[in-house]
């Protein structure tokens, strides 16, 4: 073989790689987090868990303000593992003159708590939707 086929080779294989999603194994994981209302959380973060072959992993997103958020591991928005999950949602911090203010918590308590949420998803290969709707 010459050179010049080898080299030609080399870049099919790299751009076949590239197109058939030869990555991490991760699928995008799309959501919304709105009120029954159907208005949008405005802000806050969105944490999930999951067991993934025997081991612990996390995925986070920040909410956007008209509630969409992509949910990632290793880099934002860049998907999770095939799995199953649970999520919880992390309002945006009140200030003490806020709280004094008697301004509350733009979500209720029991979703920011894995074990009251009731949040759950599971990933599976392709794109994950996850609409969560909250109460404050």
């Amino acid at each position: 073989m010459t050179k010049v086929n080898i080299t030609k080779i080399l870049f099919v294989l790299i751009a076949l790689a590239s197109i058939s999603g030869c990555n991490s194994g991760r699928y995008p994981v799309l959501g919304t987090a709105k009120y029954a209302d159907g208005t949008p959380v405005e802000g806050g973060t969105v944490i999930a868990e999951g067991e993934v072959d025997g081991k612990l992993v996390s995925l986070q997103a920040n909410i956007e303000a008209d509630g969409t958020f992509k949910l990632g591991g290793a880099d934002p928005g860049d998907g999770a593992l095939p799995g199953s999950y649970r999520a919880i949602i992390m309002p945006v911090a009140l200030g003490d003159a806020e709280l004094a203010a008697g301004k509350k918590p733009s979500v209720a308590g029991k979703f920011t708590k894995f074990e009251t949420s009731g949040i759950e998803f599971t990933v599976l290969e392709g794109k994950t939707d996850l609409n969560i709707v909250v109460s404050k």
